[in-house]
């Protein structure tokens, strides 16, 4: 896409300013040094700073560089590295890396640095969902695409005991109208707040999307959580579709992302079930205690997180 290729551009026009830095530097070496001093962008009290690290950090904020200011950035980039090699240099010169609190921090970064790698070579296997993918993601969710809505709610908050809790439920969801439902509210004595908002499909999560779809104006749907009800009712709702081509995009990222997330949980239950871990003192318990514990349903991802 237009968009990939010009990040690549970007990002070459950035190396190629490197490129250029690190020869300068080290144009005045030996010719038998040569092939070595190539890859050095500079030196630091007889440190190197290589070329590479320098690429690093330039591919990490490539996308945040306007046209244009390549050779700034650059520049910046180097000597952003030559400050960090100096006080570096000066916390070794003072023994700060023998330090107890640092080692393990050194120790931290490098088993971040190493997670991260591995599970970015686990999403690197995801390959591309295919046209007829696409297409029946597209056929499958309506209420997302061709039937795509703009929602005008109400949101009702309202406190709930839960010996009564699955009567109120009936009562609020059987309302037809605002008014009904405050009726409702007020008859039972209940202490509630209520505000409106308007939301499009792609924000309402998905479990809860083709139950708002359902409603016609002035129906409510009641959500109950910990001793509270959590009542969305319909003002109104106007039909704004996503045309298939548009949303092509939009559902081979998602799809391309929700694989990446599987293949992450799958490998790490893998290498778990593979692994012997043992909790040791307090944790043996911290983690024995949650493990009992009920679990807790989480809502659905958004519709948003995916197309």
């Amino acid at each position: 896409m237009p968009m990939q290729i010009s990040s690549v551009a970007h990002r070459g026009a950035l190396l190629a300013t490197v490129l250029c830095i690190s020869l300068v530097t080290t144009a005045c070496g030996n010719a038998g040094d040569k092939k070595a001093s190539s890859q050095v962008a500079v030196k630091v009290n007889g440190e190197e700073v290589s070329v590479h690290q320098i690429d690093l950090m330039l591919r990490r904020q490539a996308a945040n560089v306007p046209a244009g200011q390549q050779d700034a950035a650059a520049r910046r980039v180097v000597e952003s590295l030559v400050d960090q090699e100096i006080t570096a240099q000066a916390a070794r010169k003072d023994k700060l890396d023998q330090d107890p609190q640092v080692v393990q921090m050194m120790e931290a970064a490098k088993r971040d640095v190493l997670s991260r790698a591995y599970l970015e070579r686990l999403s690197d296997k995801v390959t591309e969902p295919s046209s007829d993918e696409i297409d029946r993601y597209y056929d499958a969710h309506p209420n997302l695409f061709s039937q795509r809505r703009l929602y005008s709610l109400q949101e009702t908050t309202v406190a709930i005991p839960a010996d009564s809790a699955v009567a109120l439920k009936a009562k609020l969801e059987a309302a037809t109208s605002l008014d009904k439902l405050n009726e409702v509210l007020r008859a039972e004595s209940l202490r509630f707040t209520s505000r409106q908002t308007s939301i499009s499909a792609e924000d309402v999560p998905l479990a809860l999307l083709d139950q708002i779809a359902g409603l016609r104006p002035g129906q409510s749907i009641v959500q109950m959580r910990d001793g509270a009800g959590r009542v969305l009712t319909l003002i109104n709702a106007q039909l704004s579709p996503i045309a298939p081509a548009p949303a092509k995009r939009l559902i081979a990222t998602y799809l391309v992302n929700e694989r990446k997330r599987n293949a992450l949980q799958h490998g790490v239950k893998a290498l778990r079930e593979q692994s012997k871990i043992e909790y040791q003192g307090k944790f043996a318990e911290l983690v024995s205690t949650a493990a009992s514990a009920p679990a807790v349903t989480a809502e659905a991802p958004a519709a948003a997180s995916a197309p």
